[in-house]
């Protein structure tokens, strides 16, 4: 139900509202939303306020204003946020959270077979990932290559080409994703040292074999992700209650840091 709006920026909650309006079903993708004299008069805001949160909402690819017939909600498919998912990011930023939902799914999973298959080529090719990810670093970037790289290691590791080019199929999505919340840890050199440890306890797992600590460290690694987002955005937690502690899961031993190198050795190199 519409709500009068009372914030100091009324075109943002006007934006805020609608999409609510259109994830609720209210508005199903091809349905065209009142005119922009009714949608004032609801909200309680100027036309003008509508209208700009109307320009807003088309920008980012959730409605398509047609000159002289109104504004249609466009269907919200996937591919719609490949590659723009900055814009997703500002126009539903729950799709992060399911994006982080399907790479758990998938990547703990992948950690899991790498740690039971993985050769030596494939091992190093991991390992040489997360080289590409300190590089990245220390040249000022955010690492978002060096991190994808790395999960797609990962997967390729396991010796299944399905699960190979699922992970292909959506490297632009995660990686844009990743280039966001990466970007958010510039400065950080806790966190940014924390993403490396993350990969290398995950490393070390497939490395020696020992798959069900290779499957918690991945859950952890991403379960971090997720609660970085949700705090950051300001986002609930998921429906099931379930916090970032949980995911270590009883025994795992990945929930406290490992004695592994810094991603920033002084005067000498990892010791892996």
């Amino acid at each position: 139900m519409i709500q009068p709006v009372r914030r100091s920026k009324l075109s943002e909650a006007v934006v805020e509202q609608l999409k609510e309006l259109i994830q609720s079903g209210v508005y199903p993708p091809g349905t065209k939303l009142p005119p922009e004299k009714e949608l004032a008069k609801q909200f309680g805001v100027s036309r003008a306020s509508v209208r700009e949160a109307l320009s807003v909402l088309a920008s980012a690819g959730i409605i398509d204003v047609r000159q002289g017939e109104g504004s249609f909600v466009l269907e919200a498919d996937l591919s719609r946020y490949i590659p723009p998912v900055a814009v997703s990011m500002i126009a539903f930023p729950k799709q992060i959270l399911h994006l982080l939902e399907m790479r758990s799914i998938l990547e703990t999973s992948a950690a899991e077979l790498a740690a039971r298959r993985a050769g030596d080529r494939e091992k190093a090719e991991i390992e040489k990932a997360m080289q590409g990810y300190l590089d990245e670093l220390r040249a000022g970037r955010v690492g978002d290559a060096g991190d994808l790289q790395f999960h797609q290691a990962v997967a390729k590791a396991t010796g299944n080409p399905i699960l190979v080019e699922l992970m292909a199929r959506v490297s632009d999505l995660v990686r844009e994703g990743m280039r966001y919340t990466l970007g958010q840890n510039q400065g950080n050199l806790k966190r940014m040292r924390e993403v490396y440890d993350e990969h290398d306890r995950i490393y070390q797992a497939i490395r020696e074999r020992r798959p069900e600590e290779a499957r918690a460290a991945m859950a952890f690694h991403l379960g971090k992700v997720r609660e970085k987002v949700q705090r950051e955005m300001n986002l609930k937690p998921p429906e099931d209650g379930q916090t970032h502690d949980e995911l270590q899961g009883p025994g795992t031993g990945v929930g406290e840091p490992e004695s592994v190198a810094s991603p920033f050795p002084s005067g000498e190199e990892s010791g892996r």
